[in-house]
């Protein structure tokens, strides 16, 4: 038996203009980082990864 193809939700008028608004505004902060901005950013990156690759080793997996 064939099953229903869902959806796909579209934004359309203001919230559409809203979201590309807010997604500019969030790219154009992020390309204009300050260093200390992007060292902050590096050692949250750094601290996740090693998260990941705690709960990994936890589960006896290895990063590749």
């Amino acid at each position: 038996m064939a099953l229903a193809i869902a959806s796909i939700p579209v934004l359309t008028g203001d919230v559409a203009e809203k979201f590309e608004r807010q997604a500019q505004e969030t790219y154009e902060a992020y390309i204009h980082r300050n260093e200390e901005e992007r060292k902050t950013a590096k050692a949250q990156y750094e601290q996740g990864m090693r998260m990941v690759q705690n709960i990994l080793a936890k589960a006896k997996l290895k990063v590749k």
